[in-house]
């Protein structure tokens, strides 16, 4: 699971806090998803730095991380956590690198159904296909500046790692702001998003897994 912590960034608000902070259902969810996916195809790549706040129940203080954050039309994604440590993770379609301080790891998603599926979840995300992912469930809310994205586990796999995702989004351009992930045992995390730099050159070779 420490593995997995680093392979996504998140928040955690309960379907009460959503509520009191101003989120309310979406009517017209239609026309929502011709728009995210219209500005999803426009989206070529995305610079940004993040901050993480993770929430374990085991431990009174909350970890916070810095970090840069790319992703680039093509299935590819790059985290890379500076501080307080040093951690990487990047995939390029169905290849994964995870590198620490002490070791470098290689995998093909392809290979393993849970490392597929945490690729397919990321990138739907980026790429506008959330409602695609059939292992999920989505439902979609909205406040004056947000919407909510809350993905409900559907499988059984799914459901012994996630209680649910959240994904906001900015109402002006569609892309995302904040994702949130609260895992089935009870943990948190939170990763914000800022410095956002929209489809700008970026170079192939932050990709590289090799």
């Amino acid at each position: 699971m420490r593995t997995f912590f680093f392979l996504l960034f998140i928040t955690v608000i309960t379907n009460a806090n959503a509520q009191q902070g101003g989120f309310a259902p979406l009517k017209d969810v239609a026309t929502f998803k011709q728009k995210f996916t219209a500005a999803s195809l426009q989206l070529q790549s995305v610079e940004s730095d993040f901050v993480q706040v993770k929430n374990l129940s085991l431990l009174k203080d909350k970890i916070t991380s810095y970090g840069k954050f790319f992703y680039k039309k093509g299935n590819k994604v790059r985290i890379e956590y500076v501080k307080p440590f040093s951690y990487l993770m990047v995939l390029n379609n169905d290849a994964m690198m995870v590198m620490d301080e002490h070791k470098k790891s290689n995998f093909n998603t392809r290979s393993n159904k849970m490392m597929q599926s945490i690729n397919s979840i990321m990138m739907d995300c980026m790429s506008g296909n959330v409602y695609n992912n059939k292992e999920f469930s989505t439902n979609v809310m909205e406040n004056a500046k947000e919407y909510m994205l809350t993905m409900t586990p559907s499988t059984n796999m799914m459901k012994k790692m996630f209680s649910k995702i959240e994904v906001y989004l900015s109402k002006s351009d569609y892309n995302v702001l904040r994702l949130n992930m609260v895992e089935s045992e009870g943990d948190n995390s939170l990763m914000t998003f800022s410095n956002r730099q929209l489809n700008k050159a970026i170079d192939e070779k932050l990709f590289s897994t090799k």
